[in-house]
């Protein structure tokens, strides 16, 4: 795959159109999001726990960095932080 690069010279990765601050979620709320993200970056080293597109419930230990997946929702008991959803 070759880089694609905008005016500013900036590589542009097709696979993603954008991201969000995740709002991690607890109760009730957990899961019952319309958002899909395509994988999330962690930016502060923790447990992840999360809830997949087949309503799966996952903890990932020690996590920092890319987590590819196809991601619901992030539960509040996560001490990961910093997280960001790409779409």
């Amino acid at each position: 795959m070759s880089k694609i690069f905008n005016q500013k010279a900036y590589v542009i990765n097709s696979q993603f159109s954008g991201g969000e601050v995740v709002t991690p979620t607890s109760g009730s709320s957990f899961g019952s999001s319309d958002k899909l993200y395509g994988g999330l970056y962690v930016g502060t080293f923790g447990d992840l726990t999360v809830k997949t597109v087949d309503n799966s419930v996952i903890t990932l230990k020690n996590v920092s960095g890319f987590v590819p997946g196809l991601v619901t929702a992030v539960s509040s008991s996560s001490t990961a932080a910093d997280i960001v959803g790409f779409f």
